[in-house]
């Protein structure tokens, strides 16, 4: 059943603060609508410390491969249980800070693509969102041991906890690290810029749900993104990336929307996630 909520002045994080990356000499990738982008897909955290990759994503790159996706698909892999996984940073653990596995995200992007000039775009699960837009707010800070450009062109995030998950307050009494950064008001989440783009720009896609019991439907759409889409169909955590069809969903295009669009039947997050890396406009 529907169910509407104020959170307009909830849905943007500190403001209009976008952080951008310093570019290199040379130019930057040009932005363009197409489907020959490499795109990056990172998951989200487990209780267990392990993903197998392909199974994680499989409805995903399906989703991709049936539009006649020509770029490559690429997951990104952190736990040291992970399997099936095209990059994997090795010897990860719950209790590795989501600002680690950010900095060997950025590194990885910029020694494998950005430093030949290669741009990505970036689909992530739950934690995964969290993980990349660190990694973006680091490379724009300059932080020391970041590489110093990265090109991402889009990233979409999943059930992102933005501004934290609702299973993070027991999940901290394991004192596993990654659910204290995921708590609201942590100093991880605090210390996110509230829209980190890239050497080239990055234009940014956020998807909840409110039948999401892991991250609410406001935390989800948490940030100052360009693209915001809502839905309230029953579709839980994992359905968010696992479900194909249409759904009851809502949207808010710009960051200086004032408005959620009407509730409607709307294309599915597999979809939704596709579309948002095909097109290149931030507006």
């Amino acid at each position: 059943m529907r169910r509407f909520t104020a959170l307009l002045a909830s849905t943007v994080l500190a403001g209009s603060l976008v952080l951008a990356a310093q570019a290199p000499a040379q130019a930057a990738p040009a932005r363009a609508n197409g489907q020959a982008n490499r795109v990056i897909f990172i998951h989200g955290w487990s209780p267990d410390g392990n993903a197998d990759c392909d199974a994680y994503w499989s409805a995903v790159t399906a989703q991709f491969a049936n539009a006649g996706w020509t770029g490559e698909l690429t997951q990104f892999g952190y736990y040291s249980g992970d399997t099936n996984c095209d990059i994997l940073f090795g010897g990860d653990t719950m209790n590795t800070s989501i600002k680690t596995v950010g900095k060997a995200l950025a590194n990885e992007i910029y020694s494998r693509y950005s430093v030949n000039g290669e741009k990505v775009d970036v689909v992530a699960h739950s934690m995964g969102g969290l993980v990349i837009r660190s990694a973006l707010t680091e490379v724009a800070k300059g932080t020391a041991g970041y590489p110093p450009y990265v090109y991402v062109e889009d990233v979409v995030t999943l059930g992102t906890p933005h501004a934290g998950a609702a299973f993070a307050g027991w999940c901290s009494l394991t004192l596993w690290l990654q659910c204290k950064e995921m708590q609201a008001g942590s100093s991880f989440l605090n210390g996110l810029a509230a829209r980190p783009e890239s050497a080239m720009g990055t234009d940014w896609t956020v998807l909840s749900s409110f039948d999401d019991g892991d991250v609410d439907e406001t935390s989800g759409v948490a940030m100052n993104a360009q693209h915001k889409i809502q839905y309230d169909d029953d579709l839980d955590h994992t359905e968010l990336r696992t479900a194909v069809g249409s759904f009851q969903a809502r949207y808010w295009h710009t960051a200086s929307a004032t408005t959620w669009s009407a509730w409607g039947t709307r294309v599915g997050p597999l979809q939704w996630a596709k579309n948002a890396c095909y097109y290149q406009a931030s507006t």
